[in-house]
């Protein structure tokens, strides 16, 4: 096979493990959110905290298991980098202003 065959389908498989990645930030914080919601009528808020952070890292961390073990490390860098994009975007869309450099009104 000549590389301009190889190349749509290596890109198409950096999409898909980006696309875990982000799938991946998303249920990860989205569950955050959902544990913080619920800090303030847990019974123990403590064992709900490290319950949900458990949970939420050993979902995190098998998918970053099933991409490292169908993959090359540029897979893994493509979905780490799909991780990390929900926060930033979240990040900068809630941040308060004089955060950032951005004077206070």
């Amino acid at each position: 096979m000549t590389d301009e065959t190889t190349l749509p389908a290596s890109l198409s498989a950096y999409g898909i493990s980006f696309a875990l990645g982000v799938a991946l930030g998303l249920a990860f914080l989205g569950g955050l959110w959902l544990t913080v919601r619920r800090l303030g009528e847990a019974r123990h808020p403590g064992l709900l905290m490290m319950s949900s952070l458990f949970l939420r890292l050993g979902i995190t961390l098998a998918g970053f298991y099933v991409v490292a073990q169908y993959g090359d490390w540029q897979h893994l860098l493509a979905a780490v980098a799909g991780f990390t994009l929900p926060r930033l975007l979240i990040a900068h869309r809630i941040r308060p202003p004089g955060i950032g450099g951005e004077p206070r009104p």
